[in-house]
């Protein structure tokens, strides 16, 4: 578990002092039976029961005839406000399972490692210009986009977040919902949403509401995980039994989402995505499929080790050659990136 006794420097001191530790009450939790967001149906089939908890309190995996899986019951509006503002989820389920070191600590590898994002982004749109970011979290893409010649703004629903990004970086950042925003129609040129999609409760009305936002032929950059909705995860639900666990380690089995006892927490998300499904709700939201990449995340523990072992670098052989697959479109992605014009 990644908790703030292992920060240090000042961003972590202001960490600190941004999330009070707190843990949510199972008396608060409290839920909602939703509709699949894609399709509006509601022909749910089970697809992986005691997925996450909160507090206690169970949430499992559902998956609509049209290939959308969700969380249904899904926490309702009141619950998802205080898992956000939990510093066990922030600082655990930000990381999205990949990483060894806690987000705020890695607050100038992060800057560094988008700044040259934004810049390939920049080259991509030709050009900089006004960018939106939707869930700014700390403030560590907004921060690299400035360095790359974008004007920033964001948006962050959890509150301790947002005024970190404000206090610790001078960023404008607007603290809540994407639909309260202060900003008039047609405002920017791209809008940035990195691990966000997968969050919301209405991802058809934010992907609307993003599109008003931008200008006429202005960008829209979506990412999202896709594994837990993949034929990679299917089969190895089905083939877990006889996996080698010992070969693949514990932080990989944790990673794969394999042992139900100990994958359980906060839902990292509400909804997951795969190709199908993302590709029909940003073309009924009105926007004009740019490019689709896919790739995988590469875990911390396998490819930031100094002297890695024989397993170790068998390991991240076996994630380079899926990677490449994945963005060569010859295996299905763990992870997409889709860049969305406004049509």
């Amino acid at each position: 578990m990644l908790r703030f006794d292992r920060m240090s420097s000042r961003s972590t001191r202001a960490a600190h002092e941004a999330f009070p530790p707190f843990r949510i009450d199972p008396r608060d939790v409290r839920s909602e039976a939703v509709r699949c967001a894609v399709c509006g149906e509601d022909r749910p089939r089970s697809y992986r029961p005691g997925m996450y908890s909160v507090a206690g309190v169970p949430f499992h995996l559902v998956r609509c005839p049209c290939g959308m899986v969700y969380v249904n019951p899904r926490p309702d509006g009141p619950t998802l406000g205080r898992m956000y503002s939990d510093p066990a989820y922030y600082t655990e389920g930000y990381n999205l399972g990949v990483e060894t070191e806690n987000y705020f600590d890695r607050r100038d590898e992060l800057v560094q490692q988008y700044t040259e994002t934004a810049r390939a982004l920049s080259a991509e749109l030709g050009g900089t210009g006004e960018l939106l970011e939707l869930g700014s979290a700390g403030g560590f893409f907004l921060e690299g986009a400035k360095r790359a010649g974008f004007r920033v703004r964001g948006v962050e629903l959890s509150a301790p977040a947002a005024d970190f990004s404000r206090r610790e970086l001078g960023l404008d950042v607007y603290e809540g919902w994407l639909e309260h925003a202060p900003w008039p129609d047609g405002t920017f040129d791209v809008a940035y949403a990195d691990n966000v999609l997968e969050h919301t409760t209405d991802p058809l009305g934010t992907l609307a509401k993003l599109r008003a936002l931008l200008k006429p032929g202005g960008h829209l950059v979506v990412i999202v995980p896709s594994y837990v909705n993949s034929p990679w995860f299917r089969a190895l639900l089905l083939a877990q039994r006889v996996l080698p666990r010992k070969l693949l380690g514990e932080e990989l089995v944790r990673i794969l989402k394999l042992d139900p006892a100990k994958d359980s927490g906060h839902p990292y998300h509400i909804l997951e995505f795969d190709r199908a499904t993302l590709t029909r709700l940003v073309r009924a939201a009105g926007f004009e499929v740019v490019s689709v990449e896919g790739s995988v995340p590469l875990p911390a523990h396998l490819f930031k080790v100094a002297r890695p072992d024989l397993k170790t670098r068998v390991l991240r052989g076996v994630f380079r050659a899926l990677d490449a697959g994945m963005r060569w479109r010859v295996l299905p992605a763990a992870r997409l990136r889709f860049l969305l014009r406004r049509a």
